[in-house]
């Protein structure tokens, strides 16, 4: 990817069907079995380390109830996606057609979060249905010639909205262990999931395969971890999650606090960071620290200055601190530009008009660059990607301009290791991926070694008949030969169209909601 023009492939969707789908339905006999004998979706044809070997690219806030959110390659066996899909398609579907139309176009939920597995052998995502889904990539995706279906391995439905999400770093398919996610959900304790395999279900050496058709269930916990007020006892559902480097514990982004939990303690977290040293003051700790929800929260790579990396903690405050990741001690903290004073009354300090192009609404997301020396940081209403430099959080390196992400719609946004940097022996060249509204990925190459307003080098169309719907999450996987793109729309009343699964009754507006999930190839 390091040559200009890149060039877009869809290998699997969500979109395309399953040929004669129906009739393999209608074969299926009473014990539970395909026609060729298989016991539903396997993961056979799944390799973490096929893709890369086959390349030959290199505030408290009133929340609504019914909000979801807290504010401002798959084998051909796999023939049943989400349990709350929705199917708007008709008969005689092929699944050769790399953009189908609408009328044979079937449609998930509207995609709120996306994650890749670390060994780039899964996709994980929330979306607005409360369900989570895992989507195998296959390992010879990279060999097919037309788009094929793409349905989840393992999902289940969660009665509360799901709020944020983490990865255990360490995993790795061939190592059930390893296999784990974290959850936090409205009004719940933060719970463990194994991604694949349902823990109600007991295996014999001789059985590798789930017995039922559709997706596992995962939707029993391994585990779960209490954060609770002390005072109230009021259970607190984080708004962001990150595993520490060697998974054994687990950071939880709350309101004026991050939580530190030890994998095997489940009572309560072994130690919290406040980001206000004392909530008594008038100024909050002094005018030190900060306050608000966190609602962001990136673990940075090793250093030679820290080992076990840096946690970068976003609030819906417009603030950014930095801590130590065992100790919990701060390293400093910083508002983001036309941010107003804490020891200041927004009446007090006027609005900064020159700085509106590239201030938010809140932090969404963080990234740190692969060598660990650059922060990137996101907001909701923002069309910026703020650069920070490690050695000096005092002001913006740069920023990434021309992002399309002017919504309160959670858009995010990846880094691709590109490999040594040219310009820098200790840093590491690398990509920003990012998508905006109107269904375009953006691309920036190594914009931390430019000022100012930094225009993206490349804007890639996914799909040009499908209009203007928000690519919400954007993955690189890490071989640089294929890419994520996780799409998602909410209309509201006058606004919707014909497709996607409308929702509503007489005391609330009526919604559309729909999204899809892209594996394309990039050559």
């Amino acid at each position: 990817m390091n040559g200009l023009g890149i060039k877009v492939r869809c290998l699997a969707s969500t979109r395309i069907l399953a040929r004669h789908q129906g009739k393999e339905w209608a074969e299926t006999d009473d014990n539970g079995q395909n026609e060729d004998g298989s016991d539903g979706p396997d993961l056979e044809n799944v390799d973490s380390t096929s893709v890369v070997e086959s390349s030959t690219h290199t505030e408290d806030p009133k929340l609504e109830h019914d909000s979801n959110e807290p504010g401002p390659r798959s084998p051909a066996s796999a023939t049943i996606s989400s349990s709350d899909s929705t199917l708007d398609f008709e008969e005689n579907n092929d699944s050769a057609c790399s953009v189908p139309c609408l009328a044979s176009t079937r449609h998930i939920s509207c995609i709120q979060e996306a994650q890749l597995s670390p060994d780039g052998s899964c996709i994980f995502t929330s979306d607005y249905g409360r369900n989570f889904s895992v989507y195998p990539i296959s390992n010879d995706i990279l060999s097919e010639a037309e788009t094929r279906t793409l349905d989840s391995y393992a999902s289940f439905k969660s009665p509360d909205p799901i709020w944020a999400f983490a990865v255990n770093p360490l995993f790795n398919l061939q190592d059930p262990a390893s296999t784990t996610v974290l959850l936090s959900r409205r009004d719940s304790y933060i719970t463990l999931h194994n991604a694949l395999h349902d823990a109600t279900t007991v295996f014999s050496d001789s059985d590798n395969q789930p017995s039922s058709i559709g997706p596992v269930n995962i939707s029993t916990p391994l585990a779960s971890y209490k954060l609770v007020n002390s005072l109230t006892e009021a259970v607190t559902a984080p708004l962001s999650l990150s595993f520490s480097r060697d998974s054994n514990h687990f950071f939880a982004g709350a309101r004026d606090k991050i939580a530190i939990f030890d994998i095997q303690e489940r009572d309560a977290p072994i130690h919290t960071i406040s980001t206000i040293p004392a909530k008594r003051n008038k100024l909050k700790g002094g005018g030190r620290g900060f306050k608000g929800h966190i609602s962001a929260l990136s673990l940075s790579p090793p250093t030679i200055s820290s080992t076990d990396g840096l946690i970068a903690a976003g609030s819906w405050t417009r603030y950014v601190g930095i801590y130590d990741s065992v100790s919990g001690a701060e390293v400093t903290h910083f508002p983001l530009p036309g941010t107003n004073s804490p020891s200041l009354s927004s009446e007090k300090m006027p609005h900064n008009e020159t700085l509106s192009h590239i201030m938010g609404s809140g932090v969404s997301s963080l990234k740190w660059s692969p060598c660990g020396r650059y922060l990137y940081v996101a907001e909701r209403s923002s069309d910026a990607l703020l650069i920070y430099d490690v050695r000096n959080f005092s002001y913006s390196l740069a920023h990434c301009t021309g992002r399309k992400a002017v919504t309160t719609q959670k858009l995010g946004f990846d880094i691709w290791n590109a490999g040594q940097s040219p310009y820098d022996i200790e840093g590491a060249s690398h990509e920003v991926w990012a998508g905006g509204t109107d269904g375009r990925i953006r691309v920036w190459r190594d914009p931390y070694v430019k000022e100012g307003a930094v225009e993206p080098d490349e804007v890639i169309q996914i799909h040009e008949e499908e209009g203007e719907i928000p690519v919400v999450g954007t993955l690189v996987h890490a071989s640089g030969s294929l890419a994520v793109a996780a799409r998602g729309i909410i209309e509201v009343g006058d606004e919707i169209k014909t497709q996607g699964e409308r929702k509503g009754s007489a005391l609330r507006p009526e919604i559309c909601e729909w999204g899809y999930l892209d594996i394309l190839g990039l050559e």
